[in-house]
């Protein structure tokens, strides 16, 4: 046993050759100090990478900013491209959980009914109708959060993901997780219209999002008060253009 080391196989330890220490107390909190450092490190990334680029950040930049020697950071994470690949991990998943927070609003709601509604017939017509394709566009609006620092983050990580095609296995993955998130929104929004797709599925949520990245950045650019505002003249128009009246079983 080395001596300063904590064996994780034995029950207890005498690292100093005092009395016995459990593993089981300072496991927990090893795991926990080690946790803590990745997340600074991981948010430390975030910033540098928005600000400098995915090529122009260094080892060096990440560390001042998460107040960390190098030897922490290589304790913690290989180079600079495992510090990538986590980042883009922990994004990506912020974001479905952001997704699942405000998607699930509408896919659960009843088909309208009623007085004004031709859903039946296939056709979209009334208030009901306008009100559920209403929801739809905030939810996908809401589903993007109009943040700076994250727009510049997720737009660099896609750059590094096209000049680094080979190495944009991550970021791939993740994205996929994202898109079929919300192409299952628009598919059961869809049919909650009486409509149905004429172009993929998957095809049509790159747009909506497309569509809702531009509006945000535009307003970032521009410094305008709404974010989504571009967007949320857009989506119905486009949303109602890829679909039509579903047709009877």
């Amino acid at each position: 046993m080395r001596i300063g080391y904590v064996n994780v196989s034995s029950t207890t330890v005498y690292p100093f050759g005092g009395s016995a220490v459990s593993v089981e107390a300072r496991e927990p909190v090893r795991s926990a100090r080690r946790d803590a450092t990745r997340e600074r490190v991981l948010d430390a990334a975030r910033e540098v990478f928005a600000e400098r680029g995915v090529f122009g950040a260094t080892v060096e930049e990440i560390c001042d900013r998460a107040g960390f020697t190098r030897g922490a950071f290589y304790s913690n994470f290989a180079d600079k491209d495992d510090v990538l690949e986590a980042l883009i991990e922990r994004e990506h998943a912020r974001l479905v959980a952001y997704l699942d927070a405000h998607l699930d609003l509408v896919v659960g709601e009843p088909a309208p009914s009623g007085a004004g509604w031709a859903g039946g017939q296939g056709g979209l017509d009334g208030p009901e109708a306008a009100g559920l394709l209403g929801a739809m566009v905030e939810r996908i609006l809401a589903s993007v959060p109009g943040d700076r620092l994250l727009s510049l983050v997720q737009t660099e990580l896609e750059i590094h993901a096209i000049r680094q095609p080979a190495a944009s296995r991550a970021f791939l993955d993740a994205d996929a997780r994202f898109r079929a998130r919300i192409s299952t929104f628009i598919e059961r929004g869809i049919a909650l219209l009486g409509r149905e797709l004429t172009v993929d599925a998957g095809t049509v949520a790159d747009a909506a999002v497309g569509v809702v990245e531009r509006s945000v950045r535009r307003a970032l650019i521009s410094g305008g008060d709404d974010p989504d505002a571009m967007a949320r003249e857009v989506l119905p128009a486009l949303i109602l253009a890829v679909s039509r009246p579903a047709t009877a079983d």
